[in-house]
């Protein structure tokens, strides 16, 4: 935790409205709540649905009082001198917005500080995003005996997803993404009814929330025997992807490992059809800081956790991504996932 991130004026206050902020800041999951910080104390506004239960979960971490009415809720803030509130743009309402100023209050914007608090991911936020990929790839091994001739994209996304749960997943990271052939070809393809036929590529992008923190993984897999032409280009993007984890030190930029990626796919070939971002951070979000992109010039650090995943994709033919989630440790990228990443052949 960047201690920084505290340092307010007496009259200044960090104010959060949405459940991710206040799980971050309090490891406790609530649907509703109003979580103040000023200085080095936390106070939990909380309703009778979760007071006592909050007070007996945060003692000693966190004052826990109980929310009644929003006008008792900002006298409260006031008493204690109060008169600024500083709240994250990128979640609160309209509607939240215009009551903090309905009541008197100055708004500010805390998103630049509250980014450089959560890049860097703690030990325990670390250990729950390699259970969540554990969790994920143990699934879609469990699924692959499903994928046969026949079946849908979405009979194939629902196996996996089943997997999931009951490996423990309380949910999943992102809409997950399967497709058929040339529907891999659409990065980001809404998963249909689409049929596996013999000689088709299966393209799987998913991940599940543990603890309410996101894995990230696509993997492909091959029906039938792929052609020179598939594979040559596998090849390339798992070349991208390898080398550019290999490659990844402390203190480079995300333009600069985009970089090391597109180069490669670019020598081979492919010049243009490497069509998104090398990759983006995870974490309580599934996109996060940093950015590893050819505009990003966010510097990677020990414990930030991100995604590598390079691909090529031809229309009307076939797409082909390979993705890992990965975490800075001693100045070099870790992979969360440890398999070789070959194509994985289904007869």
């Amino acid at each position: 935790m960047n201690e920084n991130f505290y340092e307010l004026k007496n009259n200044q206050a960090y104010y959060f409205t949405d459940e991710i902020n206040r799980y971050y800041f309090t490891g406790l999951k609530t649907t509703d709540g109003n979580l103040i910080i000023k200085g080095n104390e936390k106070t939990l506004y909380i309703d009778s649905r979760y007071y006592s239960y909050a007070k007996e979960f945060l003692e000693g971490k966190c004052n826990v009082v109980l929310f009644k009415n929003y006008e008792e809720f900002f006298e409260a803030l006031k008493n204690q001198g109060i008169d600024e509130l500083f709240v994250d743009y990128t979640v609160m309402t309209v509607a939240e917005y215009e009551q903090i100023l309905s009541h008197g209050f100055k708004v500010s914007d805390c998103t630049k500080e509250l980014t450089g608090v959560k890049i860097v991911k703690s030990d325990k936020e670390i250990e729950y995003i390699q259970k969540a990929c554990d969790i994920a790839f143990e699934a879609y091994q469990k699924t692959l005996p499903f994928i046969k001739e026949g079946v849908t994209e979405a009979y194939v996304r629902d196996v996996l997803e089943d997997n999931m749960k009951k490996l423990g997943a309380s949910g999943t990271s992102f809409d997950t993404i399967v497709a058929f052939g040339k529907n891999a070809a659409v990065p980001h393809h809404e998963t249909s009814d689409a049929k596996l036929e013999n000689n088709q590529c299966i393209l799987m992008d998913f991940g599940c929330k543990y603890k309410g923190y996101c894995s990230d993984i696509t993997r492909m897999m091959f029906l039938g025997t792929p052609d020179d032409k598939f594979m040559t280009a596998y090849e390339a993007v798992l070349k991208a992807n390898v080398t550019a984890e290999e490659k990844i030190e402390k203190g480079m930029t995300g333009i600069a490992a985009d970089k090391i990626a597109r180069d490669i796919l670019d020598k081979s070939g492919y010049k243009g059809l490497f069509t998104h971002s090398l990759g983006h951070g995870v974490g309580l979000y599934i996109h996060e800081f940093p950015r590893l992109s050819p505009k990003s010039g966010d510097a990677l650090d020990d414990g930030m956790c991100f995604t590598v995943e390079p691909g090529v994709y031809l229309d009307g033919e076939f797409g082909i991504r390979i993705e890992d989630s990965l975490y800075m440790k001693n100045g070099k990228a870790v992979r969360f996932f440890r398999d070789d990443k070959n194509l994985t052949i289904l007869k």
